[in-house]
């Protein structure tokens, strides 16, 4: 494949402190369209910690989100998703999340407040890509060797709040966009590394902490990009990290790539 996928959620330091698991949740895949174009599918969402069932609205939303997208890409036959059609996906999964409620609600009440979550997508072909965002987080890519946010993380109208995908107004938060140029590099990320990845002061995306990681992933052979994923989640859980945000973190990373890596040569 072209494409090249590394990604990890790792619970926070003060989760883990209070026995909590994580509640971030991600999924990556690439999917082939008729003409045999890989088109790059990932998602990340983060449970809210004021949510009951955040972490399993996590999980559903990526579980959920992943199949909807696919099922759309078949439909469109590979091209790329619009406004609309990533509008139609949020209706879509916020029917998903009223239906599995509705399902378990006759032995525990739940509402769709208990599994409130962010919601960040990806769809990317060679030449196109499609992105959304509801609530924080953040996605960063590269093009021509320019690393920049697609959107900036939106903040609520309270500190420490954000919007999520289970808000009956979640589609005024829905932001989309698209490019028609070749992405070189991709990340996302739940707003648990939002202070490592981004420069508040210019808006900007932190080149240092992304391009080294970049750079590896393409210096990796094939068959050892399984044991980046393990070293990213011991980084990701790491006291240099931790000492920057005590957060669940989730973090992927994806680089486009047609030819084999280079040799890393040892002094």
């Amino acid at each position: 494949m072209s494409w090249r996928v590394v990604y990890a959620s790792v619970v926070g330091s003060s989760h883990e402190a209070r026995g909590e698991s994580c509640q971030d949740s991600c999924v990556a895949s690439v999917w082939h369209a008729p003409n045999g174009t890989e088109h790059l599918v990932t998602l990340v969402s983060d449970g809210a910690g004021s949510a009951r069932l955040g972490k399993e609205g996590a999980e559903l939303a990526c579980k959920e989100g992943q199949r909807v997208l696919l099922e759309t890409l078949e439909t469109l036959e590979g091209r790329i998703l619009s406004q609309e059609d990533i509008t139609q996906i949020i209706k879509t999964l916020k029917t998903v999340f009223e239906n599995h409620i509705v399902s378990v609600a006759t032995s525990t009440p739940v509402s769709l407040r208990d599994y409130a979550c962010t919601l960040l997508g990806a769809v990317v072909s060679p030449e196109c890509s499609s992105f959304f965002q509801i609530g924080d987080g953040g996605i960063v890519l590269s093009q021509e060797g320019v690393l920049a946010p697609v959107f900036w993380p939106e903040i609520a109208e309270y500190a420490n709040e954000t919007n999520f995908l289970t808000d009956s107004n979640v589609l005024e938060h829905l932001h989309c966009a698209t490019y028609e140029t070749r992405v070189e590099e991709l990340s996302l990320f739940s707003d648990g590394l939002q202070r490592l990845t981004l420069v508040y002061e210019n808006r900007s995306a932190h080149a240092p902490f992304f391009s080294p990681m970049f750079s590896t992933m393409r210096q990796t052979a094939e068959e050892s990009l399984p044991m980046l994923n393990e070293q990213l989640s011991v980084f990701l859980s790491s006291a240099r990290v931790n000492e920057r945000t005590d957060d669940d973190k989730t973090l992927v990373l994806a680089v486009w790539q047609n030819s084999a890596p280079e040799p890393v040569v040892s002094p």
